[in-house]
């Protein structure tokens, strides 16, 4: 057992060997060196799916998701059997500065258990062969049979903080609650699994149509100023490529807009967004309620649409396609007069 100190600094005085102290980034803004960082998400929506992402960038150190990486000796402590990593690893492969410690118990870990396998990664990293733990999830290693008392998160929170503050950086994969949360509270068990780590994130779907499969918000809360509050992405299993979405809203407008404008050239008359949703063809995609009337008002701020109405329950906006006579009103024209033999 380590024996506490008790020595206390100057507030103006904090610099160590006269040197400022600064943060040393493993994966900017997400994983610091001494500090712990919790990954929350629904199951199967791609935590493990983002780490080996990561783990391939900290081999040479080339950014990941647009933000730079350090290169990293790492050690991925799963749930997950040898055989499915071996399947995961031949798609998205790994360099040797990565190993892993597949099921290492069997069951849960008593807190004896639990402090052995902190103890051998504080070993590996006084031999300078680690500066990441992944923990893959914390409900499996958890010392106990709760994740809503805190003595038993604080039983395996501790000896990681313990390893933090040997300088490795901690990665804790965790599951959320049923209920729906607000940003930042989404972690399943007592709140003070929160309190205690450094960074939170939660890696969310970032909407629910088919053509979102693939794209992933990333949310994040921290004591450090260079975490991003929010970050898009996509994710392409056919060449395991993770690109950042910059505009993902206006991203979707544009994948969606040619099925919206063709719906709308059916009528010939305004039509609100709620009577455009009940036409929508049975065999396509159908967007929610409020998708498609921010995709209709997106696509009115880019006058590719006509709308009339003032947006109130009384008076619904109405939309429709622009026609060769808006050119007249919009001058304070009338249109000229269209007879029926005109058109023959």
């Amino acid at each position: 057992m380590i024996a506490p100190t008790f020595e206390s600094q100057g507030m103006d005085q904090l610099e160590v060997d006269g040197k400022e102290l600064s943060t040393q980034w493993l994966w900017h803004g997400y994983l610091a060196s001494g500090s712990l960082t919790l990954l929350t998400s629904q199951w199967k929506a791609g935590k493990t799916t983002l780490v080996t992402g990561l783990l391939q960038r900290l081999g040479d150190g080339k950014p990941f998701l647009d933000r730079p990486c350090q290169p990293a000796k790492c050690l991925v402590v799963s749930e997950e059997s040898r055989e499915h990593w071996h399947t995961r690893l031949k798609a998205m492969p790994v360099g040797s500065h990565s190993r892993l410690m597949p099921r290492p118990f069997i069951g849960r870990p008593t807190p004896e258990a639990w402090n052995r396998l902190v103890d051998h990664a504080a070993g590996l990293r006084e031999a300078h062969e680690l500066d990441l733990l992944v923990v893959d999830p914390l409900a499996s290693f958890l010392p106990g049979h709760s994740e809503s008392d805190p003595g038993t998160l604080l039983t395996m929170l501790q000896p990681l903080q313990r390893l933090a503050g040997m300088g490795v950086a901690v990665l804790i994969l965790h599951h959320p609650r049923k209920k729906p949360s607000d940003e930042g509270c989404s972690a399943r068990g007592s709140g003070a699994l929160l309190g205690f780590v450094d960074i939170i994130l939660e890696l969310n779907h970032f909407g629910r149509m088919p053509i979102d499969n693939r794209r992933r918000k990333l949310i994040g809360l921290s004591r450090y100023e260079a975490t991003p509050t929010r970050l898009y992405y996509e994710w392409e299993p056919e060449t395991s490529t993770f690109r950042v979405l910059q505009d993902p809203h206006q991203r979707r407008f544009q994948d969606n807009w040619p099925r919206v404008r063709k719906l709308l050239e059916r009528y010939k008359v305004e039509v609100s967004h709620k009577e455009l949703l009940q036409a929508w063809p049975e065999d396509s995609d159908k967007p929610t309620v409020n998708t498609l009337y921010d995709w209709l008002n997106q696509a009115w701020e880019e006058k590719l649409l006509r709308r009339i109405g003032t947006g109130k329950p009384s008076d619904p906006f109405r939309y429709r396609l622009p026609n060769k006579k808006d050119e007249y009103i919009d001058r304070g024209e009338m249109p000229p007069l269209e007879l029926p033999w005109m058109n023959e």
